[in-house]
This record gives structure tokens, sequence and C-alpha cells, in this order.
């Protein structure tokens, strides 16, 4: 049964001109060490962080939660399966809220915006 679902849009040189523009350890506050070095892998590594913020907030969404009071960014990770496929791995209270639910995500971006849906299941 579906408990949840989300979706988010970020505009990617507007994401990349945050990032530029914040204080030293902004990118560590929002993303954790493994979304950093799978980034960091491609040249474009704006559009992958743009797309992985995505799939945070989509998560936040459908747990129907935003980021409250607790929860870090870094709560919310997102990992790739051998195949490439995305996945999320929930740590602190986001993986309290999780409980047993399974989550599915998918990613895409184009040139300008990337995109997240994530589906969270109750198993």
């Amino acid at each position: 049964m579906v408990r949840g679902v989300g979706t988010d849009v970020v505009d990617i040189e507007r994401f990349a001109r945050i990032m530029r523009r914040s204080r030293d350890g902004f990118r560590e506050h929002l993303f954790t060490e493994r979304e950093i070095a799978y980034c960091e892998r491609y040249k474009k590594s704006e559009a992958s962080y743009a797309a992985v913020f995505a799939a945070k907030e989509a998560f936040l969404k459908a747990l129907r939660t935003g980021l409250a009071p607790g929860m870090r960014w870094q709560d919310a990770e997102v990992i790739h399966e051998r195949s490439g496929a995305p996945t999320m791995v929930a740590h602190g209270l986001c993986r309290e809220l999780l409980g047993e639910g399974r989550v599915h995500v998918t990613l895409s971006h184009s040139d300008l915006a990337a995109t997240a849906v994530v589906i969270i299941e109750d198993v």
C-alpha cells in the first residue's frame, strides 16, 4: 500500500548559484560524503547535486513532514545500487518516521531542471 508520494523540481542554475555563493560547509550540510563523491564524478556535477537535492525534498514530502525539527538534510541519503538505480537510505528521525516502509526513487534532469519522485510503500 502506498503511504506517501513526493515530487520536487530544482532549477539547476539557480541551485548551482546558491551553492557557489554559500558559506564553507554548506555542501556538507546538505549532502553526505557518499552523495558528494557520487555527484563529483560527473563533469556537470551541479545537475547531479540538484537531482539529489530534489530527491531529498521529495522524500520529506512523501513522509509528510518537510524538514521537521530534529531532522537534518543528511538524514535522507540518496545512494545508487550497482545497476545505477537510485534509492534512499534514511537515518535519524527520518529512519524512525519511515519505519519498515520501502522507498522508491526516480531522478531525472535536463540542462535546465532536475526532478525527483519518491514513493513510500508500506510493507
